[in-house]
C-alpha cells in the first residue's frame, strides 16, 4: 500500500503583494492605535474635570490666566451679562437633536469679559435656537468649569467675526476671534455654568456626552480586527503547494 506525498507548503508572495499589505497594515493599524488613544484621552479628561469641581473655585477677573491646556479650573465670576450679543455655537447636538451651545458675554465690574457658556439649546426654524436665550443685565456670581473652547477634530474654514445680526451663529470659535467680536478684554477660556445654576440651558459637560470612550475603542477594535483579517487572507492566499 503506497502513501501519496503531498509537496510542501511554500511561502512566496510576488513582491506587488507585499507592496500593497505593508502600506494597508500600518494604516488599519495606525487608524486603531489613534482611536485606543483618544478613548484613553477622554477618560482622563473625565477625571480632571470631575477632580476640578471638587476644589474652591478660583474668581475670575481681569488678566486672569488661560484655562490649563488639558482639563479645567473650577472658578467663579461675577457681573453682568449682555444678553444683545450672544453666540450660537453651531453643530451641537444633544440626545440625537441638533441644536446650539449658548454663549454669553459676561462683563465683570474690573472690565473683562468673561464667555460663558449656558448650555445646550435645540435648533428652531431657519437656522435659529429653538427656544428664548434672552437674559436681563442684573448682577449675578457665578461658577462653573474654567475652560479653553473647544478645538473639533476637523476645523471648516469660516469667519467667525464677520459682521452679522446677534446671536450670531459660529463655528468653534478661538479666543481671537472671541477678542474680535467683543475687545481685547475677553479671559482667554469659556466658563461652562454650573447644573444647578439658574438661567441656563441643557448642561452635561460630560466628556462622554457626545462621542464616548467607549465608542473609541469599539472603533479600535474593528481597525485591528481589519488588520488581523488582511494579514490572515495575505498568508492563506500566498501558501501554496510547490509543483511535484
Amino acid at each position: 500500500m503506497s502513501l501519496t506525498h503531498k509537496p510542501p507548503l511554500r511561502f512566496r508572495p510576488p513582491p506587488w503583494a507585499w507592496a500593497g499589505l505593508i502600506p494597508a497594515l500600518a494604516l488599519l493599524l495606525t487608524l486603531g492605535s489613534w482611536q485606543l488613544r483618544r478613548g484613553m484621552e477622554k477618560i482622563e479628561l473625565q477625571q480632571k474635570l470631575d477632580a476640578a469641581q471638587t476644589l474652591a473655585p478660583t474668581p475670575l477677573a481681569a488678566g486672569a490666566a488661560p484655562p490649563p491646556a488639558f482639563g479645567a479650573l473650577h472658578a467663579s465670576a461675577a457681573g453682568r451679562y449682555d444678553g444683545a450679543h450672544q453666540l450660537l455655537l453651531d453643530n451641537e447636538s444633544h440626545e440625537g437633536r441638533p441644536g446650539y451651545h449658548v454663549l454669553t458675554p459676561l462683563r465683570l465690574a474690573d472690565g473683562a469679559i468673561v464667555v460663558v457658556d449656558r448650555g445646550w439649546v435645540p435648533q428652531g426654524a431657519q437656522r435659529k435656537a429653538g427656544v428664548s436665550i434672552d437674559i436681563d443685565d442684573s448682577s449675578r456670581e457665578l461658577s462653573g468649569l474654567w475652560r479653553r473652547p473647544v478645538q473639533p477634530g476637523l476645523r471648516l474654514a469660516t469667519d467667525n467675526c464677520a459682521a452679522g445680526e446677534w446671536p450670531r451663529v459660529v463655528q468653534y470659535p478661538e479666543v481671537g476671534d472671541l477678542r474680535c467680536l467683543y475687545g481685547e478684554s475677553v479671559l482667554p477660556g469659556v466658563l461652562l455654568l454650573a447644573p444647578d445654576a439658574t438661567d441656563g440651558y441643557v448642561r452635561d459637560w460630560r466628556v462622554s456626552t457626545g462621542f464616548p470612550p467607549q465608542r473609541h475603542y469599539a472603533y479600535a477594535a474593528q481597525w485591528y480586527a481589519f488588520a488581523a483579517t488582511l494579514l490572515f487572507l495575505f498568508i492563506k492566499l500566498n501558501l501554496r503547494r510547490s509543483a511535484s
